[in-house]
């Protein structure tokens, strides 16, 4: 059965002055039909009542009985870290959960379900995925890969993100994309739930100034931050949830040191200021990418890399993050996790 956020169980999901989502909402078939352009995919009304946790469990299966957790407006997730690699960024071990980690993201809308994923691939990996997942002809109309690029520097073996869009039935796109993954790469299925952990640092405060929703699985801090705008890919009105969000990342690495990724989702105005702000503040700037091929409005990813005391590196981030005006300011009110809640 797939989760919601009230279970701190797969992941502990903090939204910071508002409080723990709820379950997920149903879509009426006014805005199913609000959703769709008639110029782009074109998505059946559906006046249907679904069963959410049917739906999710039809993913989990498809996904070779992975467990999966329910996001904020009718968004599923399911995450599958590389437990199967073991690798460095400049020298220092990183996790699974903190650099190596596959993402996919479930969206109902109208009749059918709209997934993104980020695949998380060795160079060795690479083409067999591509070609497999071009052989299972889910969408030929559509543009199903759209982005493989790095998000690192120095990172040893070479990882490398591939990114692909599908839309149709939940379990038939799901099972599509496990059948390519399984059989072409190490990806590992079937992990159950992950405890939160203890990351070792501040973690309530790094949120609270970065102003996102927290996360934590197995001691690594994850933090998420919206976007004011609507998004629409291939014409469908897609919430901030369906890869988005700039997210940042956080690991111990002893000595009340800790290493951070970030992923900047920046409009092009905003590119250059954060990454001059950035690298005014010693962060290493390490990629900058499209993710989408069809996506109003046109929208860019920033990566970058920083070590050091955790407050000053959330603090310097929160500084390139004031080059962004449309982040969404409304998270960054105090934490609602108690401590108590992590282990």
């Amino acid at each position: 059965m797939a989760h919601s956020k009230q279970s701190f169980s797969r992941r502990v999901a903090v939204k910071a002055g508002l409080g723990i989502a709820g379950a997920l909402t149903l879509l009426s078939s006014r805005t199913a039909g609000a959703l769709a352009e008639t110029q782009a995919i074109s998505l059946r009304e559906d006046d249907k009542h679904h069963d959410d946790e049917q739906w999710a469990s039809q993913i989990e299966a498809a996904l070779g009985g992975t467990k999966g957790m329910f996001e904020d407006n009718g968004v599923f997730k399911v995450d599958l870290p590389r437990t199967d690699i073991q690798a460095t960024i400049f020298g220092i071990a990183v996790a699974p959960d903190f650099a190596l980690d596959t993402e996919v993201v479930f969206k109902r809308v109208g009749d059918q379900t709209v997934m993104k994923f980020e695949a998380c691939l060795l160079d060795a990996e690479v083409n067999p995925v591509l070609s497999a997942w071009f052989d299972q002809h889910l969408n030929p109309e559509l543009e199903q890969f759209t982005a493989l690029h790095n998000h690192y520097l120095g990172d040893a073996p070479a990882i490398r993100f591939m990114h692909g869009f599908a839309v149709g039935d939940a379990a038939k796109i799901a099972g599509a994309l496990y059948t390519t993954l399984k059989n072409n790469s190490g990806t590992p299925f079937g992990h159950g739930e992950e405890p939160p952990g203890d990351p070792g640092f501040d973690w309530k405060k790094v949120a609270d100034i970065l102003g996102g929703k927290a996360e934590l699985t197995n001691g690594i801090l994850v933090v998420n931050v919206a976007r004011k705008e609507d998004f629409r890919e291939r014409g469908v009105k897609l919430p901030t949830e369906m890869e988005f969000e700039s997210v940042f990342t956080f690991q111990s690495i002893g000595n009340s040191q800790v290493a951070s990724t970030g992923e900047f989702v920046v409009l092009k105005d905003e590119a250059d200021p954060v990454a001059q702000e950035l690298r005014k503040r010693k962060i290493l700037v390490t990629a900058l990418h499209s993710h989408e091929l069809d996506v109003k409005p046109d929208v860019y990813y920033l990566h970058s890399w920083a070590t050091g005391d955790p407050i000053k590196v959330a603090r310097d981030l929160r500084a390139a993050q004031s080059h962004q005006q449309r982040f969404r300011v409304g998270y960054t009110s105090a934490l609602s996790l108690h401590s108590d809640q992590v282990s």
